[in-house]
């Protein structure tokens, strides 16, 4: 019994510090979330794992419990008290995610948010279709057709488009969303489009634009309704779902490969830039990654100078009256895109009467939803539900009414 109490103490002692070290962290963060490195940590620590942050620092204090009952000295105390203050303050994001899934709605699965990822095997599209060649490189996109609908119902299409900053990613790196949607009925098309280098400022929105046009080439065999897309984008495919939904309209934009472009009935942005002007002045970093370093890669330089090219890639600049119903969703504590662009967002479209949706997720970085079952994700789903009823459900009208400002933009 003695030897099982020498091994049992070091081992829970250890793990004790281990535990409180993460739970420090979390806590320092949480409180500060501007901290280089720390804050980042948090936020990203309390936007996937909430719940599961405050089970392990409580068991950073069971575990230094028993090390002090084994013989442990002072180690165990600092411990038992360090896990325990940890366990108190994480519980405020932790309610406060459940505050808003409450404000919203949202009936939370805890179950869902302990097994973190997406249940079921990876997704996997139906098919992959090459829907254009643009300056000798190829641009493919891949179908993840719906499971809920009758084969002879058409369907209302979803153009998913990846983050990565314009600069890396692939096509159906967000494939949860797109199981998500197909399992609602919607026909998802998940694209490629062009990385820098060279710049892309005008070659990225474009192809998503030629996507769109070479899904209305093919709305028959496809059983869409491509007057009636859905247009979704992460991060920096967010950004290039806003100018495309609204510079299609404007002709600030045009398909890379020619043919008519249907202005989409609705945007899904998540944590996107709306406003790249305003990226460059903070210069919010996420790690090694800076908000003007995306600029350069992506625009070039400076916003004095390339004023037209912010103008046109900034969502910001060309809101006005009948832009489609638009939602966008971010983590409170982004340490890449400036939150004020959302608000300022919200405050435009009110202005111009254009149905909007901004929704916040307390204590959350950028990419809160790549963990599947977090609490920011379930409240997303949730709100997004909604949305979609009012504004997209996943049965079109055969023939979609184009409002005054809508019509398609043919080259």
């Amino acid at each position: 019994m003695v030897s099982v109490q020498r091994w049992l103490r070091p081992f829970c002692t250890a793990l004790s510090v281990f535990v409180g070290v993460i739970g420090l962290t979390a806590t320092i963060g949480s409180l500060w979330p501007q901290l280089p490195f720390i804050g980042i940590v948090a936020a990203v620590l309390t936007g996937f794992f909430a719940l599961h942050l405050v089970l392990i620092a409580a068991m950073g204090v069971i575990t230094a419990l028993l090390a002090r009952r084994f013989g442990a000295g002072n180690t165990a105390v600092v411990m038992i008290v360090v896990n325990a203050i940890a366990a108190a303050v994480l519980l405020v994001p932790l309610t406060s995610q459940v505050s808003a899934a409450r404000r919203a709605g949202a009936a939370l699965s805890w179950g869902a948010h302990l097994r973190v990822v997406a249940p079921g095997p990876r997704a996997v599209p139906a098919r992959t279709a090459e829907y254009a060649t643009v300056d000798g490189k190829k641009l493919n996109l891949d179908i993840y057709q719906p499971t809920t609908r009758a084969s002879a119902t058409p369907s209302t299409p979803v153009v998913m488009i990846h983050g990565g900053g314009f600069v890396r990613g692939n096509r159906s790196d967000g494939r949860d969303w797109d199981r998500w949607f197909a399992e609602r009925g919607y026909t998802v098309f998940d694209v490629d489009y062009r990385l820098n280098p060279p710049l892309n400022w005008n070659l990225a929105a474009a192809d998503v634009a030629c996507a769109l046009s070479w899904i209305r080439q093919h709305e028959q065999e496809l059983n869409v309704v491509a007057s009636h897309a859905l247009i979704v984008g992460q991060s920096a495919g967010a950004s290039l779902a806003l100018q495309v939904a609204y510079g299609v309209g404007d002709d600030s934009m045009r398909s890379s490969c020619g043919g008519a472009v249907d202005v989409p009935v609705a945007v899904f942005a998540i944590y996107p830039a709306e406003d790249f002007t305003l990226a460059w002045e903070q210069n919010l970093k996420l790690g090694p990654v800076s908000g003007r370093d995306i600029n350069v890669g992506y625009i070039g330089g400076p916003p004095e100078q390339f004023p037209e090219r912010y103008r046109a890639v900034s969502a910001i600049e060309h809101v006005r009256p009948g832009l489609p119903p638009t939602m966008v969703v971010y983590g409170a504590h982004d340490h890449l895109v400036p939150i004020s662009g959302h608000a300022e967002l919200h405050s435009r479209l009110d202005q111009f009467g254009v149905p909007n949706v901004v929704l916040e997720i307390p204590y959350s970085d950028h990419g809160y939803d790549l963990v599947w079952g977090s609490l920011g994700a379930q409240i997303t789903r949730h709100v997004l539900v909604n949305f979609l009823s009012a504004y997209c459900p996943s049965t079109p009208p055969h023939r979609v009414e184009e409002p005054a400002g809508h019509a398609p933009i043919r080259p």
